[in-house]
């Protein structure tokens, strides 16, 4: 009973141990019910078989039953007194023709005391046989007793086969031995019967003399016949009773083992035996017993793991337990230290407790905040944060950032951080809200943004959110088909001012005018200042025609402005484009572009005045086009927006030589590609295309001097203008910019034309003579095309003629054209200069520039103009292979 009782409280203690106990419990039932299978599988076998050796038996006993009764009435047929007395063929009609026989009856005869053959069913030679020396003859002549006898299978010597002998004794009247009756079973009854049974794989059946001798077997085996097993285990189960089963582990005629049922044949001397393999009787056990077994493993082994999991469930939950006690006092202690507000909510939202920095921070005391939810402190114009997902448990943490109000109401940001306390059983127990002070960095981050999107010294829009708000004006003109008006004011004398007075003065002078802007036009005008001396106008759903009035009075007051600096007083005046925004316009760059326009044609107009920009007027519109242009050179420059493209040149007499002319183009904000015939004359219009010199220049020789490191040969042309021929710092420019990149300058071909020698042919010839001297040659561009061409030859040295495009074009179809290309190349290799073919735009022209002998080639038909960079990329994977 003690014991009983420990173990009782130690299975409460250790859930562990019930949980083996259950595992030790499971395995044993299911260890009984697999030996339960075992036995109801083997009770199922042996019924099957006994049922087959109750059918076999009968049918074997009312054979021999007929046999017997057979051989009987053939006794008392001859025994009749008149029988003697009959002709040889009666007597057998009347032993054979009225007796029942059966189909497998073999033979059926009579013999005498010498065992001479009488009488015979199926043989008409009596002499053929004697069975005196047969055992079942001997067997009735030496014990006259001897009832039915049943023989050991016999061979027939007349060819009927395997047989067994069902016989017995004829006696004279007085008692003495007078011979035998015998009928002969056909074997082929046994085995036909036995093998309708099914036996499973493997089994077997057999019929089997009291004395242990074996008369017949299935599987049939005709050297097993009359095998004497008397002495084997299997008969002994045999002759201790008249029925039964028993398991076998080796049968002795062939190994296997099996289950034998068995039973006497009436009260003949047979036994008629059926075995069955122990692997057909168990089959279905085994499988059932292996599934079975693959559960109890499973699921044993799941219990294992699951005692294992509860036994490391227990320790952490009891190490958690320690865990938790400690954490709680170190949070008490850090929440009582911490230099950030913390507060402990239980789940309806009230405040249970508080630290002295969330005290601090919102000017409460501790006893004001608990019981209380913080909406005590929540701004009035915010909505309350949503705790729900971390109440319902859906999330640990949520944050954001609110305001909040102190108790003295003035307004503070915090970052507040919930995080969800659970507790053992995973459900929702408390929050931990912590309130960080972040006002000083919203207030940084807000400067930030308006620094973002201000102008620093006039506070209006910068250019960046100026554009934006365009983008946003023509997309509600689109929308909606409202029009504005976009203005783009320049003031006039800002340089002079700055130029004089210092930028001081300039700056105020800004300050001033934009502070007085706001105040000419209308309520919800938009103003950005765009670059230094540049400002935007945006009016808003204001046609051009009063958009054009209201800017007429602004501009009729800043001219009226006198600015006042240091005992001195400047006129200030500004010059205002104006364009329509529609729902037809393009772009902002577009609309930016035109109100530029509009502002340059109002300077070039006297200044001081508005200018609008309308693009129907004919006479008007190129040259607005190419002030555009000019207007988006210099912005192009500054923002990288030109891209170098090279032409292949090819030597005719060897065309693996590597020679390239650098072409610029320009793109514009959207990324349109601008030709060179668009924006080049507006640059040399308004004193630009230097600057796109100096620009070619570096930005060629930078490119060069990184990617081409091999030997290999390669020869660069860059085009020069006659402004920057004809401007003194450039050739110092162009020397530093060589010797920086370290690009030798025998690779580089500076290409002039005639025109560019015109403008100042002296300091043209100075120039070119310096770059001549430090490796560089001279090509003159657009030979033929003036009417001193040839003069230039004998005035200025140069390295390359490239014979004017005009010519070569058309010098196959006219032989004008190719006597003029063959005379100047003939002349250019008189004074020792090479030769360049421009224009060479088919196959044929080529073979005839060859032909010539001119030196090289250019035109679509060898290369089309390129992205330089990716030439000198396709250049040095060259170099690489």
């Amino acid at each position: 009973m003690k014991l009983f009782s420990w173990y009782r409280s130690a299975l409460a203690r250790n859930p562990v141990l019930n949980v083996l106990v259950l595992a030790a419990f499971f395995n044993l039932f299911c260890v009984a019910l697999i030996f339960d299978e075992r036995q109801n599988a083997l009770i199922q076998a042996k019924g099957s078989s006994g049922n087959i050796v109750a059918a076999v038996g009968r049918d074997i006993s009312r054979n021999i039953e007929i046999i017997d009764l057979t051989i009987q009435k053939i006794i008392d047929r001859i025994k009749q007194p008149d029988f003697a007395r009959q002709g040889s063929d009666l007597q057998r009609q009347l032993l054979f023709d009225q007796v029942a026989t059966a189909r497998y009856f073999a033979a059926i005869a009579v013999a005498d005391q010498t065992g001479k053959l009488t009488y015979h069913s199926r043989l008409t030679d009596l002499n053929v046989i004697n069975v005196a020396t047969n055992q079942y003859f001997m067997a009735h002549r030496d014990h006259p007793d001897t009832g039915l006898y049943v023989s050991l299978p016999i061979k027939s010597p007349v060819g009927l086969g395997w047989a067994i002998v069902f016989s017995r004794q004829l006696s004279h009247l007085d008692g003495s031995f007078a011979g035998i009756v015998y009928v002969a079973l056909s074997l082929d009854y046994f085995t036909d019967l036995f093998r309708r049974m099914d036996l499973g794989p493997n089994g077997s059946m057999a019929l089997i003399r009291r004395d242990g001798k074996l008369l017949a077997r299935e599987p049939f085996n005709e050297r097993q016949l009359g095998t004497d097993i008397s002495t084997t285990d299997i008969y002994r189960q045999f002759s201790m009773e008249r029925s039964g089963s028993f398991e076998s582990h080796a049968s002795p005629l062939d190994g296997i083992p099996r289950l034998y049922t068995f039973a006497q044949i009436g009260d003949f001397p047979l036994t008629i035996s059926v075995g069955r393999t122990l692997r057909d009787v168990y089959a279905a056990w085994w499988r059932r017993a292996f599934t079975i077994g693959i559960i109890v493993v499973a699921l044993t082994g799941a219990m294992i793991a699951l005692a294992f999991n509860l036994r490391r469930e227990f320790r952490r939950r009891q190490l958690a337990h320690q865990e938790s006690l400690h954490n709680e006092a170190l949070f008490r202690g850090a929440m009582r230290g911490a230099g950030i507000g913390t507060a402990l909510l239980n789940l309806d939202g009230t405040v249970f407790k508080v630290n002295p920095a969330l005290c601090r921070l919102f000017g409460f005391a501790a006893d004001e905040m608990l019981s209380k939810t913080v909406a005590v402190v929540l701004h009035p114009d915010d909505a309350p944060p949503d705790d729900g997902p971390l109440l319902r448990g859906e999330i640990d943490f949520a944050e954001s950032e609110r305001r909040y109000l102190r108790k003295d109401r003035t307004e503070v940001w915090v970052l507040r951080s919930s995080s969800l306390v659970r507790d053992e059983a995973g459900r929702p127990a408390y929050l931990i809200v912590q309130f960080q002070d972040i006002t000083a960095r919203r207030e940084a981050e807000e400067k930030l943004r308006y620094s973002a999107t201000h102008d620093e010294l006039t506070g209006l829009l910068n250019r960046a959110a100026f554009e934006q708000e365009l983008e946003e004006a023509v997309v509600e003109s689109r929308r909606t088909g409202i029009r504005h008006a976009l203005a783009f004011l320049d003031l006039d004398r800002l340089k002079i001012i700055n130029d004089t007075a210092g930028h001081v003065a300039g700056d105020a002078l800004l300050q001033g005018v934009a502070g007085a802007l706001p105040t000419y036009l209308r309520k919800g005008d938009i103003i950005g200042r765009l670059g230094g001396d540049e400002f935007g106008i945006i009016l808003l759903g204001c046609p051009l025609d009063d958009a054009t009035e209201i800017l007429e009075r602004l501009n009729t007051a800043a001219s009226a402005i006198q600015f006042p600096w240091d005992d001195r007083s400047y006129k200030v005046g500004a010059s205002i484009g104006v364009t329509e925004i529609s729902p037809a316009s393009r772009s902002t760059s577009a609309l930016l572009a035109q109100a530029d326009i509009a502002c340059l044609t109002a300077k070039m107009a006297g200044r001081n005045r508005v200018s609008l920009y309308r693009p129907e007027q004919s006479d008007a519109v190129d040259r607005h086009r190419e002030i555009a242009v000019a207007a988006g050179i210099k912005e192009a420059i500054e923002e990288d927006r030109l891209r170098l493209f090279a032409q292949r040149i090819v030597a005719c007499a060897d065309t693996s030589l590597e020679r390239y002319e650098i072409v610029v183009r320009m793109a514009d904000k959207d990324g349109i590609i601008i030709p060179p015939s668009v924006f080049i004359p507006a640059a040399e219009r308004y004193d630009l295309i230097g600057a796109i010199d100096r620009w070619v220049v570096r930005k060629t020789l930078s490119l060069v001097g990184k990617a081409l490191t091999s030997d290999r040969e390669i020869c660069i042309h860059v085009n020069l203008s006659a402004a920057s021929l004809g401007d003194p710092s450039f050739l110092t420019y162009a020397l530093e910019v060589i010797e920086d990149s370290g690009v030798p300058p025998e690779i580089l071909v500076f290409e002039i034309t005639e025109t560019a020698l015109i403008s100042n042919m002296a300091l043209a010839i100075s120039t070119v003579g310096k770059l001549r001297e430090i490796g560089c040659q001279i090509a003159l561009d657009d030979f033929g095309a003036g009417l001193s061409s040839f003069r230039y030859l004998r005035e200025f040295p140069v390295d390359i003629v490239k014979i004017d495009g005009s010519f070569v074009r058309n010098m196959i179809a006219s032989s004008v054209d190719h006597h003029i290309v063959k005379s100047i190349h003939q002349v250019a290799r008189e004074l020792g200069a090479q030769t360049v073919a421009e224009f060479v735009e088919d196959q044929a022209t080529f073979n005839m520039v060859c032909t010539m002998g001119i030196t090289f080639a250019q035109g679509y038909a060898i290369h089309k103009p390129q992205p330089f960079e990716a030439v000198v990329a396709a250049a040095k994977i060259k170099d690489e292979v």
